[in-house]
């Protein structure tokens, strides 16, 4: 991976060169370029040429933000934006909006047992009534919300804290669907609508919220925490 190219090409630009057939393009929430290219490609003529689109993806992103917008120093919770204020144990005022928690990694593990007690408890009215239940994995996953193995287990991304309580719920109900349909069917789009009939706005407003993420600092920072 490089970041530069046959010829200039603006900062924040990552080139990936691979033995592709053709180029590949993509504009990040935050904004910045990956493209993916043969080695000998012009990768500066072919982001001149794609000027207009990039501009327009760039435009969409920015309006999708703008809830978030200024607010990249704050904590999402629960669809709320709260200061963060150092202190010897994990405490939410909501009446203040501030979150008060210890340095280093311990907001990561106050918010990943939340999630995974409210998963839990959304999982009991929506799997097996004989008793059955998955196993719970909470993670920060890059480029999804959740995921259900193939052994019926079920990942949870830890940023889906930071959702408000029904797009919490749809995407439990959209991964317990997934215990008994693997893939994107009828069926399974069926199975969803079943339980959360506003599963299409869900769906858009969850893309909202995963550019607001992507551009909020203190949710970067509690992704590269170890």
């Amino acid at each position: 991976m490089d970041r530069g190219g046959t010829g200039r090409v603006p900062a924040g630009t990552t080139v990936v060169r691979k033995a592709v057939r053709s180029a590949r393009l993509q504009v990040r929430p935050d904004g910045t370029l990956r493209v993916v290219a043969p080695p000998s490609f012009d990768v500066a003529g072919f982001l001149q040429r794609n000027t207009a689109w990039i501009e327009e993806r760039r435009e969409e992103f920015d309006r999708l933000a703008a809830e978030g917008c200024g607010r990249e120093e704050m904590l999402l919770l629960h669809g709320r934006f709260y200061h963060l204020i150092p202190g010897t144990r994990f405490v939410v005022d909501d009446t203040r909006g501030t979150i008060t928690c210890p340095p280093g990694t311990a907001l990561r593990r106050s918010l990943t047992r939340m999630l995974r007690e409210e998963v839990a408890d959304h999982l009991k009215t929506c799997t097996d009534p004989a008793g059955w239940r998955p196993k719970i994995a909470v993670k920060l996953q890059r480029t999804r919300w959740g995921s259900c193995s193939t052994l019926g287990n079920i990942n949870i991304n830890l940023r889906v804290i930071a959702l408000p309580g029904s797009l919490r719920e749809y995407v439990v109900v959209h991964e317990a669907a997934h215990l008994l349909e693997p893939n994107h069917s009828k069926r399974f789009w069926h199975l969803v609508g079943g339980r959360y009939p506003g599963y299409r706005e869900a769906e858009a407003e969850l893309r909202r919220y995963w550019v607001i993420l992507e551009r909020n600092r203190v949710w970067g920072s509690i992704r590269d925490a170890t």
